[in-house]
């Protein structure tokens, strides 16, 4: 303790006596006396806050293994079993259990149209502003194109559009115009065609087909014969554009009509058709694909029975799905049911048969009900050991004698095998005649029960067949048990108020209540030895005096008597 006096370090050097080692037994002894019983208090009290956190830690788990088993969504719980490889199938929880069976006879198809070869994707496909017509199903938009437009600004105006086509330009790597335009419907059915009407561009070479009429001789052949002015027209994607048709009107006649704009619409827009008369035929092709329609009635042009109308750039037809539910035919526009049960999605893969089994997921439930015990088993070990107490070797757990803990298992224990459930069963008489009882379903059908540690069991086999037999008991009688167990839980371990936090918050009170008076303590006996160190110094001191003066006056007395000698 020397150096902590400063000046004072001298001291003992009067006396021989007051030093710093009979201060420092002093202090030692007082702090024996006074302060450490205070820190081995502060010390259990830790050691109580740590194992006490330990336990909550534990006793969460357990919590959210019971608020598992008592909201009762996990008896709604289903797998599903597909045997088949046609339809996929996935089924919300809560789903009645079914079988049902899927035999796919054709998949939904998206509507796919190619153009004919570019050179690149900056071919410009016109030299003129044009306004053009796309949709899908009916529905269209749209679409300015500026002049010395590329192939590419197209697919982007078209993809920018919104119009429920897809645009995309591939390089086929074929021949010296490699790139085509690929237009996709966004969604598959019958009624979601491609609709595109571009006759303000260049030919994209969509529509490949070439519309012919009946034969005739020469062109200076009649395509009206009937007496009167008759019509014609094309009727594209619901716009019908027509033109008359006069008395003797000559293939030539018509063909240059066609040529050079001569159809309109109610609007008086007009669509000029690359037409021609070759082998007999008047032939033409329309810068539009989608829903066509040709009226000729009373000409002899007849192009309705004389045109093939397959297009052999159209790469794939819309077309809805068609299958059979336990036998039904059933058809959709995509190939995703989602409503014919409730809750389950049929996602179609290909043609063919499938079974499928939606069942209760019992094992999810089963290991659901494990882990709760293992999770319980676990903490009640814990806390036997935190409230243990052994009269022989005389060890105490650090919270032998806690009611918040020591009440804690029977509350838990009494929730859960003093459930009971009334139920109506049927048996049978020594006679062999059946007749209704009641039952009680309790924890023990559950597969549950609790040995002389405290500690629970689970029988898997037992809750499997109970589920079996009586699954709505199992579930209800679960759903109440663990409702209790929940409550229960909450006020005593893991509530914001429950008797452990309580618990923790006293603890954490206490340990700041020992480490103040332990300060305290400290600081009243610094000063108490500082005190003393300075009264010995003083003492010391005047020792020291003393010694002085009487060394000097024996050896005055001994130089007289030297003297008088």
């Amino acid at each position: 303790m020397g150096s902590d006096f400063g000046a004072l370090s001298s001291l003992g050097i009067g006396s021989g006596v007051l030093k710093y080692d009979v201060i420092d037994k002093l202090k030692k002894a007082d702090e024996h006396l006074m302060i450490d019983p205070l820190k081995q208090k502060l010390d259990i009290t830790k050691k109580r806050e740590k194992a006490l956190s330990e336990f909550i830690t534990i006793a969460s788990t357990v919590k959210t293994d019971i608020m598992d088993l008592a909201d009762g969504t996990l008896f709604a719980k289903v797998n599903t079993n597909v045997s088949g490889s046609s339809v996929n199938v996935n089924a919300n929880d809560g789903v009645k259990p079914q079988s049902f069976d899927i035999d796919v006879e054709n998949l939904a198809k998206n509507d796919v149209y190619e153009s004919k070869g570019f050179s690149s994707s900056d071919s410009i496909i016109t030299s003129n502003d044009a306004t053009l017509t796309i949709g899908v199903g009916g529905s269209s938009v749209t679409v300015n194109i500026k002049s010395g437009a590329t192939l590419n600004d197209l697919k982007d105006a078209i993809n920018n559009s919104d119009a429920g086509v897809t645009a995309q330009i591939i390089n086929t790597g074929v021949g010296d115009n490699p790139y085509k335009l690929i237009l996709k419907a966004n969604n598959t059915g019958a009624d979601n065609t491609i609709q595109f009407n571009y006759f303000g561009i260049d030919d994209l070479g969509l529509n490949n087909i070439t519309y012919a009429s009946a034969n005739f001789d020469s062109d200076t052949d009649s395509v009206n014969n009937s007496g009167a002015t008759q019509t014609f027209s094309i009727t594209i994607n619901g716009t019908e554009y027509s033109m008359d048709v006069n008395d003797g009107e000559s293939v030539n006649d018509f063909v240059n009509d066609l040529k050079n704009g001569k159809l309109t619409d109610s609007n008086g827009n007009s669509i000029s058709v690359d037409a021609s008369y070759t082998n007999g035929k008047i032939e033409f092709n329309l810068k539009a694909i989608g829903d066509i329609s040709i009226n000729d009635t009373n000409l002899l042009t007849n192009f309705n029975d004389n045109t093939d109308f397959t297009n052999s750039n159209r790469l794939q037809i819309a077309q809805n799905s068609k299958f059979k539910y336990n036998g039904v035919e059933i058809e959709r526009e995509s190939n995703k049911i989602t409503d014919i049960i409730p809750g389950v999605t049929i996602n179609l893969n290909s043609t063919g048969f499938s079974h499928i089994e939606i069942n209760s997921n019992i094992d999810e439930i089963t290991k659901s009900i494990q882990k709760f015990v293992a999770d319980y088993n676990a903490m009640i070990s814990n806390l036997q050991n935190l409230t243990a107490f052994n009269k022989d070797s005389g060890n105490v757990g650090l919270f032998q004698g806690f009611s918040e803990f020591t009440m804690l298992p029977g509350k838990l224990n009494n929730d859960i095998f003093g459930t009971m459930l009334s139920y109506d069963t049927t048996r049978v008489d020594f006679d062999g005649n059946k007749y209704t009882a009641k039952g009680l379903f309790t924890a023990a059908d559950l597969g549950l029960s609790l040995n002389r540690s405290g500690l629970l069991s689970f029988n898997a086999t037992k809750f499997k067949e109970s589920f079996q037999n009586h699954p709505d008991l199992v579930n209800r009688f679960t759903t109440m048990a663990f409702t209790k167990v929940k409550t229960e839980f909450d006020r005593i371990a893991t509530g914001d108020h429950s008797s452990l936090e309580l618990l923790s918050q006293e603890l954490k009170t206490e340990e700041n209540n020992y480490e103040k008076r332990i300060e305290s303590l400290n600081k009243y006996l610094e000063t108490k030895y500082d005190i003393m160190a300075k009264q010995f110094a003083a003492y010391d001191d005047m020792i020291n005096n003393f010694n002085t003066m009487s060394n000097a006056l024996d050896m005055t007395i001994k130089q007289a008597l030297n003297s008088n000698s």
